[in-house]
């Protein structure tokens, strides 16, 4: 997954379908999925761009983006965010679902 900058992130969801998860190396949920993350990016690969954005290293874009808790999965196409946020999911099953309604609408 590529770590997105406050510089950086406008211009990495601008096309296609992507997944941005925010989170923090000290928080337990977020090394909890980010295995199933992983595994998700190997079997989305040609459809939905992966992102990762570490909230402790990007204060003001957790800011920005509304971030309240940790981990929290934001979905965009095209550079809209669509659907609703997934936040402190807890299996592979919560994070597929949301892919898939993001590529369906």
């Amino acid at each position: 997954m590529t770590k997105l900058t406050q510089q950086t992130y406008e211009n990495s969801i601008k096309e296609g379908v992507s997944l941005v998860a925010v989170g923090a190396p000290w928080c337990p949920d977020c090394r909890k999925i980010e295995p199933i993350l992983e595994i998700l990016a190997k079997e989305y690969d040609k459809q939905v761009n992966f992102f990762a954005v570490r909230a402790d290293e990007e204060e003001s874009l957790k800011e920005s983006l509304g971030i309240r808790r940790i981990p929290t999965l934001i979905f965009y196409k095209n550079g809209i965010e669509m659907g609703e946020r997934v936040v402190e999911p807890d299996s592979k099953n919560a994070i597929e679902g949301a892919i898939k309604k993001t590529l369906d609408i």
